[in-house]
């Protein structure tokens, strides 16, 4: 556990990653819905996704607006899809958590935040479409190693770059398996980058934790959709990302409460 204070987080810092996170959580909500859709993130205006009106400023704060618009648009009146203020409020949460876990000065806090954040979108995004993007994937890989570098507590960098590797190499090495049997895919290749991802923020010897919360996650994901009247069967298509991203950031954030980090 990081005993060092010297470059702890400091509890401003704790407060004002609490007030950025819904606007996070704002930001997250286009990447999740532009990305899939190949549109530019970014660049475009918020709007109205009926009507098209630009938003204006006091409809662009996060949770607050959609309180005090009744939950539908000031233009046409049309209802605001409640995913909005649900991706505001889950990344809000996510800070919460993080912070509620991590020791005051930890140092290892905004890494954590920043992952949660990340695994949030990339979760939403898998559960919509079924697909894991590169463009927040690979980028969150590089992030994972850039900490070990930057900070030695914690799971060392050979630990993180090991992690990688042998994440990317186990699922890579399943899903040819998988294909070499059945003679169709099982996992996508967003997958292991995702679990490559992962290992570089964890290390390498986290990454059995990491895996058996993930089936475990599939296994009560699937009889939650048996429980709904979804017939399962062997070609039936599951988000794994969805959980491959609970797991790990369940796991982080055991990493943090139980002084792994």
């Amino acid at each position: 556990m990081q005993t060092d204070k010297s470059y702890g987080t400091t509890h401003p810092m704790r407060f004002l990653l609490l007030v950025i996170a819904p606007f996070i959580g704002s930001f997250l909500g286009v990447l999740i819905r532009r990305l899939p859709r190949g549109e530019t993130v970014g660049m475009d205006r918020s709007h109205c996704e009926t009507c098209h009106q630009t938003l204006g400023p006091a409809e662009l704060i996060p949770l607050l607006s959609y309180i005090f618009q009744r939950g539908r648009c000031r233009s046409c009146g049309t209802r605001i899809d409640p995913f909005h203020p649900a991706i505001e409020l889950a990344a809000t949460v996510i800070a919460a958590l993080a912070l509620a876990a991590a020791s005051p000065n930890s140092p290892f806090i905004g890494g954590t935040v920043l992952l949660g954040w990340a695994l949030l979108a990339l979760s939403w995004i898998d559960l919509e479409t079924f697909l894991l993007p590169d463009v927040l994937t690979l980028p969150l890989l590089l992030c994972g190693l850039i900490e070990g570098f930057m900070i030695p507590d914690g799971p060392l960098l050979e630990s993180r770059v090991a992690g990688a590797l042998a994440g990317w190499a186990l699922l890579t090495m399943v899903s040819a398996v998988y294909k070499a049997v059945r003679g169709r895919p099982g996992l996508g290749g967003g997958d292991a980058k995702l679990l490559a991802a992962g290992g570089a923020w964890v290390g390498v010897e986290a990454l059995p934790v990491v895996l058996l919360g993930a089936s475990v996650c599939g296994f009560i994901l699937a009889l939650i959709l048996a429980a709904r009247g979804r017939h399962l069967h062997a070609r039936m298509m599951l988000p794994f990302g969805l959980c491959l991203a609970l797991s790990l950031w369940i796991t982080r954030l055991m990493q943090h409460a139980w002084g792994w980090l």
